[in-house]
């Protein structure tokens, strides 16, 4: 089987309706929707991002800058490796993720480029 990234990102809506009871209930669905792909052998690994931790580098004038996060709804919020005979298969594993209603949130699945070296370039 194929490995593929699921990147998670979206709208938070979590973070954003005041509701104390929300995050718990989106944490427990995607705790359910996590052990499905478990069950169905597809699961490798996930992680949540934390929030406004971490740096963002880019090239101005031929230099490495640091930056701040993007402040926007396309931000990444996590990730997931998952394992599927075909894009397609990968696609409709990502479609099940509470991050799309729940979270009213995006789903980019990449394929992993497994030519390369294990554990990097």
């Amino acid at each position: 089987m194929a490995k593929y990234v699921l990147f998670f990102g979206g709208a938070d809506l979590d973070k954003r309706t005041s509701n104390p009871t929300f995050a718990p209930q989106v944490r427990e669905q995607f705790l359910r929707w996590i052990e499905s792909l478990r069950e169905k052998g597809n699961y490798v690994a996930s992680h949540k991002l934390k929030d406004q931790t971490g740096a963002r580098l880019t090239v101005r004038a031929g230099q490495v800058v640091e930056g701040p996060f993007m402040e926007t709804k396309e931000a990444v919020g996590g990730v997931c490796l998952v394992e599927a005979d075909s894009l397609e298969e990968a696609v409709d594993l990502a479609r099940s993720c509470p991050a799309l209603v729940a979270q009213n949130g995006y789903i980019e699945v990449r394929v992993v480029d497994e030519e390369l070296p294990r554990g990097g370039l």
